[in-house]
């Protein structure tokens, strides 16, 4: 019996909180709000990267190219049927 009775008012007390929750979160005045923190958060974004220094690019020239793929050919061992595929005389 106690139990029935405590199951039921864990029920209806999860039933009034999902309740207020839902009330709370589709109301004008919490939409109001969040655009008004969205925007303001907009145009703080706005003015703070207005203010951001514009820095000299120094990245020419710094890519050194190496040509790793003919030092792979070279270096690895020729199989035997390769070598009667392939055109020079190795």
């Amino acid at each position: 019996m106690f139990t029935k009775i405590k199951n039921t008012l864990f029920l209806i007390i999860f039933s009034i909180f999902i309740f207020l929750v839902t009330k709370h979160y589709f109301s004008d005045e919490n939409v109001i709000f969040t655009n008004k923190s969205r925007s303001s958060y907009t145009l703080q974004v706005n003015i703070d990267n207005k203010s951001l220094p514009i820095l000299r690019n120094d990245t020419s020239n710094i890519i050194i190219y190496n040509n790793g793929v003919e030092e792979f050919t070279k270096k690895r061992k020729k199989w035997f049927w390769e070598k009667l595929i392939s055109d020079k005389n190795e």
